[in-house]
Formats: C-alpha cells, structure tokens, sequence
C-alpha cells in the first residue's frame, strides 16, 4: 500500500457497475500485455469485485500506428494480424477456463473512441493549439516520446493517446454494455505510469473536466498494471 496522500494506492474493492478498460499497445501484445497476462489481471482483479456487475474493454491502439510514415498497407496487415492472434487467444482462455462472461468482453479498435465522440476533433485541436503555445506542454510531449523522432506524426502519436484516454475517464463516449447497467466508473490498466503531458493538461484544465462523482473514482486516474497503483491526477503534483 502507498501513501495516499501522494495520489498512489492500489484498490482494495472496486466499485459497483463500471469499466475495466484496457488501453493495448501493439508492440506489447506479445509481451507485457499478452493474452495470458491480460487473463492474469483479470485474475487479480477478480479479487476486488464485490458483485458481478462489470464489462472490460480491450482497446487496440492500432489506429495510432498509421501517425508513422511506414506503408498503410503494410501497417493493416500487420496490426490486424496481431490484433486477430491476440482476441482469438484471450477468447479461447475466457471459454477454456469457464470464470468470467464472455459476452461482457468487448474487443474495440481505437478509432472506435474516435468516430463515437462528437469531442474528439475539438480536443485534439485543443492539444495542438496548446503544443505551439505552450513551451512545458511541448517539452513533456517530447520526454512522452521516448527517444522516437520528433516530427508531426509522433506528435499527433502522443496527443491522440491524450485525448481518447480523457474522453474515456470523463465518460464522453459510449461503450458497449453486458453486465454494466449504469456505467458508474472506468478505470484504465495499462502496465506503466501515465503520460506527464496528460497530467499537466488535466492540471491546466486544458480539456473540459467534469466535477468529481462519488459513483467514480477514477474519472481523474490511470492504473499501472507494474506497480499496482491508482495515479489520481487531483493528488499528484505536477512538478
């Protein structure tokens, strides 16, 4: 357990009637995110359920991989490929093993987020705008990076990724529903801490914020999968 007081902590009970959302890079599909270490977080965060009220959404960020300036073509045959295996493989563990609800597994790509937003252009325009402007913003898109080049496309890379993941925390898209009645929480799993270009934009109030809800928790936080922590953005401090 950390010190909540530093916006870290791990959860003990989740909420009632919500979200797991899991964000999936594709170079990790075959790593740190595969199917069998997808299984195992759901595993542990069988634990932490109080009732049986949730969906998960498995979120392939293939649409991200065409901000690059590799062939589209070669870049369909490979994602969709990687994105086939790794479905296919979860599948067979979810129905082989016989513990969770198949049918409250949902398998989206990223463009999905984007095309049911009617926010998303506003908001990326928004980052953009704020890329130019704001010389921190820039500076902490760059360290987002990576070490990759620092052209438009990456860029545009790092801000796509901000804004799907504000939209999904403030509940400004609409996801499929098995089990989820009232759609109360998300709660993002990624294995690795969030970007500081998105904390400094929640702290900005950049993007449109909605005010805090008892029902979700998580409407200001990201779950690193390695250290097995919530960071809320409201409890850490931005520099």
């Amino acid at each position: 357990m950390v010190n909540k007081k530093q916006g870290l902590y791990d959860i003990n009970k989740l909420p009632v009637d919500g979200y797991l959302v899991f964000p999936l890079s594709m170079s990790k599909l075959n790593s740190g995110q595969s199917a069998e270490s997808c299984y195992k977080v759901l595993e542990e965060f069988e634990k932490k359920i109080t009732m049986i009220s949730l969906d998960v959404i498995f979120l392939y960020t293939n649409g991200l991989y065409f901000n690059n300036n590799e062939s589209a073509l070669d870049v369909r045959k490979r994602t969709l490929g990687q994105m086939l295996s790794h479905r296919n493989a979860l599948i067979k563990l979810i129905l082989k093993k016989r513990k969770y609800v198949s049918q409250a597994m949902h398998f989206l790509p990223w463009d999905y987020v984007i095309l049911n937003s009617p926010k998303y252009q506003e908001f990326f325009q928004k980052l953009s705008d704020l890329k130019e402007k704001d010389a921190k913003f820039k500076e902490l898109l760059k360290e987002g990076l990576k070490g990759r080049d620092e052209n438009e496309a990456n860029f545009n890379f790092i801000i796509e990724e901000i804004v799907v993941t504000h939209l999904i925390r403030q509940k400004l898209i609409e996801f499929p529903k098995t089990l989820v009645k009232q759609d109360n929480f998300r709660l993002i799993l990624y294995p690795g801490e969030y970007l500081k270009a998105d904390l400094y934009q929640w702290k900005k109030r950049i993007l449109p914020q909605k005010e805090k809800d008892k029902k979700n928790p998580y409407y200001a936080s990201h779950y690193d999968l390695d250290k097995k922590v919530v960071y809320n953005f409201d409890e850490i401090n931005l520099f």
